[in-house]
């Protein structure tokens, strides 16, 4: 007998989560403020400023977790456009193949985050492959803390490597690994 509590998995509209945004704000700070990230009040209220962009972007997809309709996950992401900063401020240059947009090409996965006490269950995995799963981009890409060593281990079992380092604009901020998931079959 399976005993896990049942998760209720939804994708909403950029309208839905902007209404769901100070619940997605209370958890986006609750998983940074522990370690390794340990990130205060200022990147909550980017997390917001960005949100509010980033849900009306090209590609957007926001999936929820929920249990008996509390929040404990959720991830979404957008595709990229030829302006995109996203190739910024890399620590070392990569070649033109790897960092060239055309529209269409690389959807980002921008935010990954499960709640502590279902970590371990496959609540991520689950919203990653649903986020991901017939994608028309060729690849995905994401940034990781490297300390956040079972999230890059997750990341590694799913097809993800490794291309680059990149430290985010915002003062103090650590280097992220920028990784890569083909999703396209050879």
């Amino acid at each position: 007998m399976n005993s896990l509590p049942a998760i209720d998995y939804q994708s909403l509209s950029s309208e839905s989560a902007a209404e769901q945004l100070e619940e997605l704000a209370e958890l986006y700070s609750e998983v940074y403020a522990g370690p390794p990230y340990a990130w205060g009040s200022e990147h909550a209220r980017l997390f917001r400023e960005r949100f509010e962009v980033q849900r009306q972007q090209e590609g957007y997809r926001l999936i929820t977790a929920r249990e008996h309709g509390h929040l404990v996950a959720f991830g979404f992401g957008v595709m990229l456009q030829p302006t995109t900063p996203w190739w910024r401020n890399l620590v070392a240059p990569l070649p033109e193949e790897i960092t060239a947009e055309c529209p269409g090409r690389t959807w980002a996965l921008v935010e990954l985050l499960v709640r502590a006490p279902w970590r371990r269950q496959h609540v991520a995995e689950t919203i990653h492959d649903m986020l991901l799963t017939s994608r028309p981009e060729e690849r995905a890409t994401l940034t990781v803390l490297p300390a956040a060593t079972p999230a890059v281990a997750a990341y590694r079992k799913w097809g993800w490597y490794k291309v680059g380092e990149k430290r985010n604009p915002l003062p103090g901020t650590p280097v992220f690994a920028v990784m890569v998931k083909n999703l396209r079959l050879e």
